[in-house]
């Protein structure tokens, strides 16, 4: 019995079935010869997850491998033929899919967020993605230069992308989150300046969203009442608010604007919420939290490969970025599914490397479990 190859174990996590729904539901397939759907998103996958950065090389490993591409369903993979699939084919069969990974995702993620209070925390934010201009003249974000933007929101209780909106450059952060970003009624929203509109801000706290952000230098208003405060914990301030410029009366209702200090870096912070019922240093915290989204973009440039596209149009980008946040989840799911805690940046790199290793995937992911831990007891007796 032949055993199964690390990649085709992790893209058993989707169900052909599902797949094919999506593809019947979008006219995927309608009048293909020769590259189905399904063998397209496992070439992406699988250039995705190895770092093959061009169509030719996807094209040379797929050739090579011994049936076990027969096996998986996958037809023969040609560059053009994969070239006019990634500019032709419904990018939204790829967002549904999305979609359905971060399901089974959030299925096994940790719920705690972090905090004592029950509710999603989730950091708002977007990353720039560059493009070469000349190549892709749809994606104009400066004169001489091209990119996309991808705006997502992580659950800070499991680093989940909860949703992928990519635009072109010089879409603006808050006119996404107001076209395109809906959150649930009990969700905490931590976002940075950018996105204050104090319109927006009062539809999120009437449709009962809660939010924390940093408060604007220019900002006016009258102080309601003042709340005490721990000065030992860096805390300056803590004060019931209204707002009293004319931008300011968009927002209908009070607001509490909390004062910091960082004690480590000594910087001067003010935050802005919808929040009276959490400690001071609370809100203080959940604005800290705001991090994860950071560190979710950092990874991704570094892990996730992003940075040369298989083509230049607007489908064939979305679909790769696409791609690779299916196998940033698949990934997780991985994780999470067999209670592992390596890093994600560790488990991306391995299972990138050892793609076409025939080993189950619960001992692959224990040694790497024994062997971070080794690595970091090995670094704790260095530091002593």
């Amino acid at each position: 019995m032949t055993r199964p190859t690390v990649f085709s174990q992790i893209i058993k996590l989707i169900p052909r079935t599902e797949f094919a729904a999506l593809v019947a539901r979008h006219n995927g397939d309608a009048r293909v010869r020769s590259l189905d759907c399904w063998t397209w998103f496992g070439a992406l996958l699988f250039g995705q997850m190895t770092g093959h950065d061009s169509i030719r090389a996807i094209e040379r490993v797929f050739a090579h491998q011994d049936g076990e591409a027969e096996r998986l369903g996958f037809g023969p993979v040609r560059r053009s033929t994969l070239a006019d699939a990634n500019r032709t084919r419904p990018v939204e069969i790829l967002e549904e899919l999305y979609a359905y990974c971060l399901t089974r995702a959030t299925a096994v993620a940790p719920r705690k967020n972090g905090f004592r209070f029950h509710g999603q925390v989730f950091a708002l934010d977007s990353t720039t993605i560059e493009l070469c201009l000349s190549l892709s003249p749809w994606a104009v974000f400066r004169r001489a230069k091209g990119a996309v933007k991808l705006h997502t929101a992580i659950d800070t209780a499991g680093n989940l992308p909860q949703f992928a909106v990519i635009t072109d450059g010089k879409h603006h952060d808050l006119r996404t989150a107001r076209e395109n970003i809906h959150f649930e009624a009990g969700a905490t929203v931590v976002l940075d300046r950018a996105y204050i509109d104090y319109a927006w801000l009062s539809d999120l706290n009437q449709g009962g969203v809660w939010f924390v952000t940093r408060m604007k230098s220019n900002c006016q208003f009258d102080i309601l009442e003042c709340q005490k405060h721990n000065r030992t914990q860096g805390l300056r301030a803590d004060q019931t608010i209204r707002l009293k410029s004319l931008k300011g009366s968009e927002y209908q209702g009070k607001l509490r604007r909390v004062s910091y200090r960082d004690p480590d870096t000594g910087k001067w912070l003010v935050f802005l919420t919808n929040r009276f019922d959490l400690a001071a240093k609370t809100i203080c915290d959940l604005y800290k939290s705001r991090w994860k989204v950071e560190l979710f973009f950092k990874a991704m440039k570094q892990n996730i490969r992003i940075k040369k596209f298989l083509g230049t149009s607007c489908s064939s980008v979305k679909a790769q970025i696409l791609v690779a946040l299916i196998a940033y989840l698949l990934v997780h799911i991985l994780k999470y599914s067999m209670k592992s805690d390596i890093s994600m940046p560790d488990a991306m790199a391995a299972v990138g490397t050892l793609l076409l290793l025939k080993e189950p995937l619960s001992r692959l992911m224990g040694r790497l479990q024994r062997v971070t831990r080794h690595c970091c007891g090995s670094q704790m007796m260095l530091n002593l």
